[in-house]
């Protein structure tokens, strides 16, 4: 009986230690629990995913993501003028605007477009009026067979080499006693030692200075690729 007893006191004493130690551990540990630790409604089980962390990231840094554009480069410009325009001519427009300092080809003749038609407003309505003389070349392209530039008061129509050799078209050149005149292409060379391009912004510049002379008909920049 005695050793029952004496067992019995031994456990007994076994778990007064315990809940002794126990009991202030779980106590300080759950007053010690960090208030961010809440449960997420959205994410109820606690698993951070990377979507997850992209998103903090996002929220707290501010990246710009846009790419720069890249600047367009232009090499020269081709300027078309009326029949007739010198050389010396061309050179006091460049001066005028301040382009003296790139290279001209005067008088380029490869170009598509050479001959022209330059009639005032009155006499391009009567052209107008005679069959077939500008409809399109297929009817399901609504383009004129003869594209126009207009300057000022008068129109510049463009006739192909292939227009000068059809008969329908020369009967009328002929009744209205129209002349056939050629465009004097010229090339300006752009850049300097250091570059062979400038950026398009001044091209467009030059091209609109250029323009207001009433011999020059168009100023077309020549982009380089890449």
């Amino acid at each position: 009986m005695k050793k029952k007893s004496i067992y019995k006191k031994l456990i007994i004493a076994a778990i007064i230690v315990f809940l002794i130690l126990v009991i202030p551990l779980v106590l300080f540990a759950s007053t010690h629990v960090e208030p961010n630790m809440s449960v997420d409604k959205e994410n109820p089980d606690g698993i951070w995913t990377a979507n997850d962390t992209n998103d903090s990231a996002n929220t707290n840094d501010s990246i710009d993501t846009k790419t720069p554009v890249k600047e367009l480069q232009v090499g020269g410009l081709t300027i078309q003028f009326e029949e007739g325009v010198t050389k010396p001519e061309v050179k006091a427009i460049l001066e005028n605007c301040n382009l003296t300092m790139y290279r001209l080809n005067y008088d380029v003749d490869d170009y598509a477009d050479k001959y022209y038609i330059k009639v005032d407003e009155n006499k391009r309505d009567e052209l107008k009026k005679e069959e077939n003389w500008n409809d399109p070349v297929y009817p399901e392209i609504p383009e004129p067979r003869f594209p126009e530039i207009k300057k000022g008061n008068y129109y510049y129509i463009l006739v192909s080499e292939e227009g000068l050799e059809d008969e329908s078209v020369l009967k009328v050149v002929e009744k209205y006693n129209l002349q056939i005149k050629k465009f004097v292409w010229c090339y300006l060379h752009l850049g300097d030692e250091s570059k062979y391009w400038i950026p398009e912004k001044d091209a467009l510049r030059m091209k609109n200075e250029l323009e207001k002379n009433e011999t020059v008909l168009n100023v077309f920049p020549e982009y380089l690729e890449g």
